[in-house]
């Protein structure tokens, strides 16, 4: 018997919102690009119901991409962002130098970015010990180097599936379901890093910690995609509106499709999909959602 389909209402006419985290610029794909230009998203974000705009850099590469598409911009930020994909990524030649130009960036532009990230673990993008190591080390330095900025922090968290595990150390704690989560509160416990300052960004479980982490003052960010996916909408169910925000994560995490054709308005669909599983009105989850952004990140909006 085949399961019944889902059906959650629509966005409503009128919501606003805000997307927590998307990637505006950013490298297009090379195939299938059917992105609007990066100008028009950000228009049709404000003329959609957009209150205002975070987006995140992973490298210096989209650092210098996003100064640059700022510049006659206003209503909109960014988190300044050393992800684990580029730890495991980029090229040993260009690695030492491109670490060094980003935490000059870091250290002497605090007043430029909003929040430090994304930074984290994804062991989908390390599958040797070697590499999962790599990036446990580079997540601790970003911490110790920035602890006394005071920023919020913005983490990408990807524990590794059962085909991804490291058949060369097959008990090591890594392998483990919630090996990433684990690790990261760790390493946030061993430098006293208050919850308050943390979001879990496009936060994908395990479902027992939308619940836990809601309690210890964490915030978790609902991606767009959890209005088509029943993957990333029950991992919040348990969570509370207090401790929820709207992402993106454009152009990743599309509300109906894999693929590159997400865009920062469809936060929408990440309100409507709250509002679904809390069993409330769309409108309640923009005004808490749009409270609990604004508070994180220290926003100043009319």
């Amino acid at each position: 018997m085949s399961k019944k389909r889902i059906i959650i209402p629509e966005p409503e006419e009128g919501l606003k919102f805000i997307d927590v985290h998307c990637h505006l610029p950013f490298p297009r794909p090379k195939k299938n690009d059917k992105l609007p230009s990066d100008e028009e998203q950000y228009y049709n974000y404000f003329k959609d119901g957009g209150v205002f705009l975070i987006t995140s850099s992973i490298d210096m590469n989209t650092l210098k991409m996003i100064l640059r598409f700022l510049k006659d911009k206003d209503k909109i930020g960014f988190s300044c962002g050393w992800a684990p994909q580029t730890v495991t990524y980029t090229p040993k030649n260009k690695y030492d130098q491109e670490w060094k130009e980003w935490i000059d960036f870091i250290k002497e532009n605090p007043e430029r970015y909003l929040a430090i990230g994304e930074i984290g673990l994804d062991f989908h993008h390390a599958r040797t010990l070697d590499k999962r190591n790599k990036q446990v080390e580079v997540f601790k330095k970003i911490i110790e180097i920035t602890e006394d900025l005071q920023k919020p922090y913005i983490l990408h968290v990807r524990n590794a599936a059962e085909h991804e595990y490291d058949r060369d150390n097959p008990k090591h704690r890594y392998n483990k379901r919630d090996g990433v989560n684990q690790e990261i509160l760790k390493i946030l416990k061993i430098y006293n890093i208050d919850p308050k300052r943390v979001m879990w960004h496009c936060f994908s479980g395990p479902e027992q910690y939308g619940m836990n982490l809601s309690k210890q003052g964490f915030l978790l960010s609902v991606p767009s995609s959890a209005y088509g996916n029943n993957r990333w909408r029950k991992v919040t169910r348990n969570a509370s509106l207090d401790s929820l925000v709207t992402e993106t994560d454009s152009y990743y995490q599309h509300p109906f499709l894999r693929g590159p054709v997400n865009v920062p308005s469809n936060a929408k669909y990440a309100v409507a999909a709250i509002a679904y599983l809390h069993k409330v009105s769309q409108e309640l989850v923009s005004k808490k959602t749009i409270e609990n952004a604004i508070r994180f990140f220290g926003l100043e909006l009319e």
